[in-house]
């Protein structure tokens, strides 16, 4: 059974977006050093004011890291991208009407499209394995540092391949970011448009696999907690739009895997 969409939850991926895109554009048309530790400053505190609310995605392929996982319904999934390209694209009006400025995603000066769409496939996939691990596993429940894990996972790749690919890794960056270069000068690079946004679903689509592999007790967990929850053979969600979407679930302490209160990131 889908889950009831929760506009305060869409809402929250939308500012959760805006503000992570803003803070890209802004960093990068004026050349701040350091750039990756706001980025993934920002990225980290709107994570820990969101997180219980939507779940703090801000990322259409970690929303779709998270759909595969089994922890958000399709429905909810689809909003949440919606929302997500929304907050991305007025994010990058906005910082073109404060700086005058635009630009565009793409590799680095000396490096081909495929080196740059294999390090956002690479560190894609690096990212949703850390939220999948930290922000939606019983063995993890209740954890403080959910959020310091993932800012630190953008700011670490942002550091190792933005001088490669510019480190997207988000769909919803590269729409704002190419979308609003768009509306400025009239120019729209589609192949680096379909390249920057395909690399971070393949990612998360690799990532998922190796959570499958790694955290193998957390996913044999949620296929058995499906079929067993208080009988009924219903999916119960235990990571989705909000608190209100949580229900109480089988201990998996049974399963030798941790306790049962679950959180969004």
């Amino acid at each position: 059974m889908p889950m009831q969409i929760k506009p305060a939850a869409c809402f929250s991926e939308f500012v959760g977006t805006f503000f992570l895109v803003l803070t890209v554009g802004l960093n990068v048309l004026q050349n701040t050093p350091l750039a990756p530790i706001s980025i993934g400053s920002i990225l980290m505190v709107m994570i820990f004011a969101t997180g219980k609310v939507s779940g703090g995605h801000f990322n259409p392929a970690v929303t779709f890291g998270v759909l595969l996982r089994g922890k958000v319904d399709s429905t909810s999934a689809i909003a949440y991208v919606c929302a997500q390209l929304c907050g991305g694209l007025v994010a990058g009006v906005v910082y073109m009407s404060l700086l005058g400025a635009t630009f565009s995603v793409g590799p680095g000066a000396g490096y081909t499209l495929g080196a740059a769409f294999l390090v956002e496939i690479m560190f894609s996939a690096a990212l949703v394995f850390v939220v999948l691990s930290v922000a939606t596993t019983a063995e993890d429940d209740g954890n403080w540092y959910f959020g310091l894990a993932i800012g630190f996972t953008v700011m670490a790749a942002a550091f190792a391949c933005g001088p490669i690919s510019g480190c997207s890794l988000n769909p919803a960056v590269t729409f704002g970011v190419m979308f609003s270069h768009l509306l400025h000068t009239g120019n729209l690079a589609v192949s680096r448009l379909l390249a920057y946004t395909i690399a971070p679903l393949l990612g998360a689509g690799l990532a998922v696999g190796f959570f499958r592999v790694i955290r193998a007790a957390e996913w044999n967990y949620t296929d058995e907690a499906k079929i067993t929850q208080f009988g009924t053979g219903m999916a119960v969600p235990q990571y989705g739009s909000s608190k209100d979407m949580q229900y109480s679930s089988p201990s998996p302490r049974s399963q030798g895997v941790g306790s049962t209160r679950m959180f969004g990131i």
